[in-house]
């Protein structure tokens, strides 16, 4: 029999969090309550995340990251025009965070507040190089020379706002959540297919004097 694979130390740090919140009802608020409570040295803790709060967004991540690795591996998914992929993507990244929907409920409840973890999640995500949000197209110079893609930031900040969305329905099989991302994947499109799109996102400077070294599970 072959080795077992090695779990990914993050991901003990992930699974320690979760654990933390669902026994206390609260999140932690320093690294020394999570490192004690997940019996994990402080220097180990740092080696892989430099805050609780880098944790907290690579944690978020991690379902946008499973929802991709899924559609690549769909060879057929090659074939799905822009929009049919993106909602094929958006229905995997739920199905991911369905089996932590309790968790997920406490968690953004106290995350949706901050506007520091917003804004440095908001700000890696789209930093993210995800097949799955590929955007094809030539973008104007005013764009290209920034490095910002707005049709991109479009596609993922979509994908958030399902999230808010899924986490908040209460119909019966979520019936209003495949509705919410059929309708508004439907009309993004048609939105960002136009030249409207250009006068929608201020993200530019921004984006443009932050530095590009982010976390990502690469």
């Amino acid at each position: 029999m072959g080795k077992k694979k090695k779990t990914d130390p993050r991901i003990e740090l992930i699974n320690h969090y979760k654990k933390y919140v669902s026994s206390k009802g609260k999140l932690p608020q320093f690294i020394m309550e999570l490192a004690e409570y997940g019996q994990v040295d402080f220097i180990e803790f740092k080696k892989h995340f430099k805050s609780l709060e880098e944790l907290e967004v690579a944690l978020l991540l991690w379902y946008f990251k499973n929802a991709n690795d899924l559609l690549v591996k769909d060879k057929q998914a090659d074939e799905w025009d822009p929009k049919d992929r993106h909602i094929a993507f958006l229905y995997l990244l739920i199905e991911s965070m369905s089996k932590d929907e309790a968790f997920l409920h406490e968690f953004i409840d106290h995350k949706k507040s901050s506007s520091t973890f917003t804004t440095k999640f908001m700000y890696v995500l789209n930093k993210q190089d995800f097949e799955a949000i590929r955007t094809d197209g030539k973008m104007t110079e005013v764009f290209d020379k920034i490095s910002i893609n707005p049709k991109k930031a479009a596609l993922t900040n979509h994908a958030l706002g399902v999230i808010i969305f899924y986490l908040r329905d209460k119909s019966e099989d979520k019936q209003d959540t495949d509705a919410f991302i059929e309708k508004t994947s439907d009309l993004l499109f048609r939105l960002t297919d136009t030249s409207t799109l250009q006068s929608i996102f201020d993200l530019g400077k921004f984006m443009a004097t932050r530095k590009n070294e982010v976390f990502t599970w690469d």
